[in-house]
């Protein structure tokens, strides 16, 4: 094998391709000659693809699975557009003129529905969509240079938007083929043949972008100046023009400059990393390209985008950069979200790309097992590999593990190269100077910036970059802890583990900087929620001894009272024995030491007549055990509260623990030497902190003489609140006023969270603090309040469970004893009924929301399961409920009321089944001529008695439904008569006119 070119330092990205989407074009048979892909779009969460036969694919990018396809009957897809601010539209043009605007209902599980179709267009060629997202509109432009919108009418915008056809307009006529649209902040972007129109769509102006004219395919494109979505600069305008130049205007489209690449475009192209081939750069110089850009795309992070038919080419327009350009061949389209690319080729496949770093290149293919191919990127890339920053995605130990796996006979050259590039890595600092050897190969890693190697698993993993921040605020405490957690080594595993879990107590020590404060100058119990815990003083040095059993089997100290001599214990006391010497010709030479000892201690710190008086060891200035710098500084105040808070007090006549003599020897290397020497004298707080420390105690002794409205008052003149200082106040309060006190703690929300008041108030009280805190909205908000509430999914089902059994009726006045609806059991109060029906109305996945009816079904709340009936489609269901119900207004909700003949069929027949039931004392409501006389108000008494004709029933009515039939009938014909005369009266003013 030869050896591996290496590229210029300047080049610092890659276009790879991780993934292949062969498999899944084969699933959905997109790979045959009959059937190809003709154009693809992409979201956060959905790839679209669609047909030569007129479907649409939709692909739910999380985890590759086909969910929907969209079929159409006029002709084959040629463009599609998702929407960019809600995933639930997609717009498509059809080969015969057709753009249609689909509404897909995933959020209420229905069914999808084409909520907008223009013809505007019919006969032509549809060449662009793209959407204004602000207000749910779609521009199309086509071949003859026309461009039109159609304002997508949605069922979420209210409920009369259903009955409102919204009118297809068109904005302009260009005097050539639309090769591209951008919408901006009200401002259309529309690139023809020959020029670029910026039009405010608002107030109807139009100007032209530059005063040259061109004759080309040639794109442009919006480019935003900041990642903010409001505020900031506006938006920049890049405009393709001949030559492989781009023109740079400013968002009122006067031309600021011109940027030529033509030059610029003479290097050698980066090869596309690919598990298809092994990469080949030629370093050799290429002449000077003009290219004509047909389409400009905004990428990632402030790149621009264009690709020809054999080649992508990414730049850096406001440094007027080439990023890279890759020769690719049979380029069709290119679609991109954020920095990644889906390319359709000529021959209908497709090609999943990524634009990285070349070291987050190397780093994603080590975790794919990709060997080769991520020694190749090292060797060509040396430059991006050898500085210390890259050693939180590169380790060194990972490339000398991928050394290991190459084989010395196949790739003698690529071992050699990869050998200088290992000496020449810099060291991460001193911060992780003590990295690990031998991890398993089955596992990645990287490096936090607290020193902290967090691996991650192979299977299904994502990179940082990918997943964004690596600790979840709402995890729960075994996933965080899994996060820190090494692989299985030979003989640091152990050691490696407890490093983990002391970096996850920093890290958690260093959320709340204000708890260090309150806990050693005030006497406060606190309630802290995950990753803490409801402690006070006591609970606090509990946790901080477990810390120290920690720490001590990271550094292998022998513990007092320990008898083993294996494993890393005996290593760490030989060490001592060896160092011992040492420090005692230090003492004998005049050099005390920096803290001196308790005179008499015994080994053990036993009292002194306990044992055999012996020297006692010396202090430690150095940890035995080497520890990354930065963890070590963040272990220091908890070692410093440690002493503080005197946690070894009243334990020192206890065989086998810490004295506070040898816990000052021990660990004195954690100690911040100057504040123990402060707390040892017992400073004076500052103006400031005696200030707070004085009126918080004047709100504990207000809470203390019990009246709640004072303290009440106390608290709010506390403001601004200090968290962990509010929930100290909060929990005292309830602890004296119970439920009274509970319901008053929505006034200090957000500083007081549900998460706080469900840690520390009994279920029954907290879900009172839940009600008031939601009511303490307007209406109209209460619902995206409460959605805002729910940080985890679970929640909704566990308050949902728990409003269900707290002033509730009894299961037993609700259900009859076969577990069917109870006679006119709607109508008991549910205490917190109002909290119930907003639970239920929250958008949830289909499975949350079937437990969530099942739930209802359970505890006889039927108001809410039938709003899920409905939901769910489960429509008999409701209709059996209402049957036994026996109430006739529950159809007058138009969500309920049957839609077809056949719906109000099954609902007669359910009900003559629950009439023939025995009811003693009780007129039921629900009958089937009752229901008869209801049909018959929509679809006529005829039509209504077929009906129950077809039903089986017998066709007998009261007097009375025979009466209202007869005054049905006698309405609709005077009904039509009316119609009728108004008919001819318009027909003879007509005539009239034309005569």
């Amino acid at each position: 094998m030869p050896p591996v070119p290496v590229v210029p330092e300047g080049q610092s990205h890659v276009l790879a391709e991780f993934d292949c989407l062969d498999p899944l074009l084969s699933a959905l048979r997109l790979d045959s000659g009959r059937l190809k892909c003709t154009c693809l779009a992409v979201s956060k969460k959905w790839l679209g693809l669609g047909t030569s036969a007129g479907g649409l694919h939709l692909i739910q990018r999380e985890g590759w699975k086909q969910r929907l396809i969209l079929t159409h009957k006029e002709g084959s897809i040629i463009q599609v557009a998702c929407c960019p601010s809600d995933e639930d539209f997609i717009a498509v043009a059809t080969s015969q003129g057709l753009v249609a605007v689909w509404e897909l209902q995933l959020e209420r599980r229905g069914r999808p529905e084409r909520v907008s179709v223009s013809w505007e267009h019919r006969g032509q060629r549809v060449t662009a969509l793209c959407w204004d997202s602000g207000s749910l509109r779609v521009f199309a432009g086509d071949q003859g240079g026309k461009v039109s919108f159609l304002r997508a009418g949605s069922t979420k915008l209210s409920k009369a938007a259903t009955f409102v056809i919204f009118p297809v307009q068109t904005v302009t006529t260009v005097d050539s083929r639309v090769v591209q649209l951008g919408y901006q902040e009200g401002r259309l972007l529309v690139s023809s043949l020959s020029r670029c129109y910026l039009c405010d769509t608002e107030r109807e102006k139009f100007w032209r972008i530059g005063n040259k004219e061109r004759d080309g395919e040639y794109g442009a494109c919006f480019f935003p100046q900041s990642r903010s979505p409001a505020g900031g600069p506006p938006p920049l305008l890049y405009c393709a023009r001949p030559g492989s130049r781009i023109w740079e205007s400013s968002f009122s489209g006067e031309v600021l400059s011109t940027h030529q690449f033509k030059q610029l475009l003479a290097c050698p192209p980066l090869p596309l990393i690919s598990y298809r081939s092994e990469p080949q750069y030629v370093p050799a110089q290429r002449s000077s390209q003009s290219i004509a850009f047909s389409k400009l795309l905004y990428l990632g992070d402030q790149h621009l985008l264009t690709w020809t038919d054999s080649a992508i080419y990414i730049f850096r327009p406001q440094s007027g950069q080439v990023l890279l350009w890759s020769e690719i061949k049979d380029v069709v389209d290119i679609a991109v979200h954020r920095s990644e690319l889906f390319c359709l080729h000529g021959n209908g496949q497709m090609s999943h790309l990524s634009l990285v770093s070349a070291e987050r290149c190397v780093e994603r293919l080590l975790r794919r097992d990709s060997w080769v191919l991520a020694a190749s990127v090292c060797c060509m890339f040396p430059h991006a590999l050898v500085p210390s920053r890259t050693r939180k995605l590169v380790p060194i130990d990972r490339v000398e593990h991928l050394k290991t796996q190459l084989s010395p006979a196949s790739h003698p050259e690529l071992i050699r190269q990869l050998d200088e590039v290992i000496s020449r890595l810099e060291p991460l600092d001193s911060a992780s100077s003590s990295r690990r050897s031998s991890i398993s190969s089955h596992e990645s890693f990287n490096v936090l910036d607290c020193g902290i190697y967090r691996v991650i698993s192979r299977r299904g993993s994502q990179s940082e970059e990918e997943t964004g921040s690596f600790i979840n605020q709402s995890a729960s405490e075994e996933d965080r802890l899994k996060e820190f957690a090494f692989g299985p080594e030979e003989d640091q595993g152990e050691q490696g583990k407890h490093l983990a879990i002391l970096g996850l107590i920093s890290l958690r020590w260093k959320e709340m900087p204000d708890l260090y404060f309150l806990l050693i100058h005030t006497n406060l119990s606190l309630q802290i929620q995950d990753p803490f815990v409801l402690m006070d003083p006591a609970a606090l040095g509990a946790v901080l001894r477990e810390w120290l059993q920690v720490l001590e089997r990271v550094l292998g100290v022998e513990q007092p009272g320990s008898t083993s001599e294996d494993g890393p214990l005996k290593e760490v006391r030989t060490r001592e024995e060896r160092s011992k010497p040492q420090s005692l010709e230090q003492q004998q030479q005049g050099e005390p030491p920096l803290w001196g000892p308790a005179g008499g201690e015994t080994v053990g710190g036993g009292p002194a007549g306990g044992g055999e008086p012996v020297r006692p060891e010396p202090v430690r200035v150095q940890p035995p055990t080497a520890l990354p710098s930065d963890l070590l500084g963040d272990l220091t105040p908890l070692a410093t509260l440690y002493l503080e808070m005197s946690c070894f007090r009243g334990q020192g006549e206890e065989p086998g623990v810490l004295s506070a003599a040898g816990f000052l020897r021990r660990y004195f290397f954690l100690l911040d030497a100057e504040r123990v020497r402060r707390a040892c004298l017992r400073p004076t707080l500052s103006p400031s902190a005696s200030t707070e420390l004085t009126r918080s105690s004047k709100v504990v002794e207000v809470i203390q003489k019990g009246d709640l409205l004072k303290s009440l008052r106390g608290l709010r003149e506390l403001q601004p609140w200090s968290a962990p200082e509010l929930l100290a106040h909060t929990h005292r309060l309830y602890e004296r006023h119970g439920e009274a006190a509970v319901r008053s703690f929505s006034q200090f929300h957000p500083a007081v969270t549900p998460a706080d008041v469900a840690l520390m108030a009994q279920p029954p009280h907290f879900l009172a603090y839940l009600d008031n805190l939601v009511q303490s909205h307007a209406e109209e908000l209460r619902l995206s309040f409460l959605g805002s509430l729910l940080q985890s999914e679970s929640l909704r089902q566990d308050w949902l469970e728990l409003g269900l059994s707290h002033d509730a009726p009894q299961p037993s006045d609700t259900l009859t004893a076969d577990g069917q609806p109870r006679w006119h059991s709607h109508f008991f109060s549910w205490g917190y009924g109002r909290l119930l029906s907003l639970l239920i109305q929250l958008p949830a996945d289909l499975s949350s929301k079937e437990t969530m009816a099942e739930t209802c079904r359970s505890r006889g709340y039927w108001t809410g399961f039938l709003y899920l009936c409905c939901e769910l489609q489960r429509r008999t269901e409701a209709f059996s409920t209402i049957c036994r119900l026996d109430d006739m207004s529950l159809l007058e909700d138009p969500q309920v009321v049957p839609q077809t003949v056949q719906e109000w069929k099954v609902l007669i027949q359910l009900s003559q089944q629950c009439s023939t039931e025995p009811e003693p004392g009780r007129r039921r409501q629900v009958t089937p001529e009752n229901l008869t006389l209801r049909l018959a108000q929509s679809v006529g008494p005829d039509r209504a008695l077929e009906v129950l004709e077809e039903c089986g029933l017998p066709l007998a009515l009261s007097p009375h439904s025979a009466l209202v039939c007869e005054l049905l009938r006698v309405a609709e014909k005077r009904q039509r008569a009316t119609i009728q005369t108004m008919l001819e009266r318009c027909d003879r003013f007509l005539w009239s006119q034309h005569a």
